[in-house]
């Protein structure tokens, strides 16, 4: 009897705003209530020098205590925003790719954000199933109304969703791969670090780059794959453009660059 070989498994983990989405959820929200983006970034500002809640928890703390927000902001506004989000090109071509494989390596791919999960969801219906998405889940009244808050996935509330995944999904914490762009994916990272695993930034924040293990900037959604098939899949430069034209999405251009921040006096 053929014995048959069993493929590698890969747990896939990316936040949502400006990671898959190209919106911040939060400027939607606050606009969607007449509040202007500058004023919603002071709040934020104010409630993280306050440090009353986690990194990335900031929205849902406003919408269940700011009088701007309070009672403002219903089930049915979260899920009107997600309607309206933007998403990376090709977000839904990612999550096909990694739902399919490639080659022996089998990938589980979810989606872990602070973002409200009605609005996740909406965003990403048809693309991601609901019981792969992670974010802050609230309680509702009758009318829809935002009454407290359930459970939150920032800072440390992503660390501790990871570690159920991995439970769950029995792979090897140096088989996780998580993919973020901003200040609620700083825990994350350095957990996944800690244990081996393999963290990508998708924005050139200077914290955000000094911890991840890669950073690709891009429009596109597929450009993830680039660092998973080479850290990952060991395919060298060639290979992954290779790779990129057989899926139907060439490569044009791929600039590598090493960038180094300085504050000189």
């Amino acid at each position: 009897m053929k014995e048959i070989k069993s493929r590698k498994k890969f747990l896939f983990v990316s936040d949502f705003d400006e990671t898959i989405s190209l919106d911040d959820s939060g400027v939607l929200i606050s606009q969607m209530v007449s509040i202007e983006p500058e004023k919603f970034f002071k709040k934020v500002k104010e409630v993280r020098k306050r440090n009353i809640v986690q990194l990335g928890g900031e929205l849902a703390y406003l919408l269940i205590t700011d009088p701007d927000y309070k009672n403002r902001v219903k089930k049915d506004t979260l899920i009107k925003v997600g309607q309206m989000i933007r998403l990376h090109e090709n977000a839904k071509e990612l999550f096909n790719v990694l739902k399919k494989g490639i080659g022996d390596v089998k990938f589980v791919p979810y989606v872990v954000s602070a973002c409200p999960r009605p609005l996740i969801e909406k965003s990403l219906e048809g693309i991601v199933p609901g019981h792969h998405i992670f974010g802050t889940d609230f309680k509702f009244d009758k009318d829809g109304k935002i009454l407290d808050i359930e459970r939150t996935a920032a800072g440390q509330g992503k660390v501790s969703i990871i570690d159920s995944l991995i439970e769950k999904e029995h792979v090897p914490r140096e088989r996780v791969i998580y993919v973020g762009d901003g200040s609620s994916d700083l825990h994350v990272m350095l957990h996944v670090n800690v244990y081996g695993g393999f963290t990508i930034a998708v924005s050139p924040s200077p914290y955000l780059g000094h911890i991840s293990k890669r950073t690709v900037l891009s429009q596109n959604a597929l450009s993830v794959l680039a660092p998973i098939l080479e850290h990952c899949l060991g395919y060298d430069e060639d290979k992954v453009k290779d790779f990129f034209s057989e899926i139907g999405h060439p490569v044009y251009e791929w600039s590598r660059a090493k960038t180094e921040w300085l504050t000189i006096e």
